[in-house]
């Protein structure tokens, strides 16, 4: 795990408890486990955007974004490479 899955992960995970849901690893299916509405989308994004200073277009939004922690940790780290 790297300092960008971690924080997501956890962040995820502070979600899910919420809403009384299970563990949440690094190949969470997170659109299988129904954490994702509209809300909850807008909330993650938002963190991700603030955490690691990164700017998500929303062409970009879509579902497979939001595959698993480890890839959405993927995508933030391609996107912070373009900022360098």
């Amino acid at each position: 795990m790297n300092d960008i899955e971690q924080p997501i992960i956890e962040y995820i995970s502070a979600m899910v408890a919420e809403i009384g849901g299970g563990p949440v690893d690094r190949g969470t299916a997170l659109l299988e486990i129904g954490l994702l509405d509209s809300i909850s989308l807008v909330k993650l994004v938002h963190f991700l955007e603030e955490r690691f200073e990164v700017s998500i277009p929303d062409t970009e939004i879509r579902a497979d974004l939001f595959e698993s922690p480890a890839h959405l940790a993927a995508y933030v780290s391609q996107r912070a490479a373009r900022l360098v």
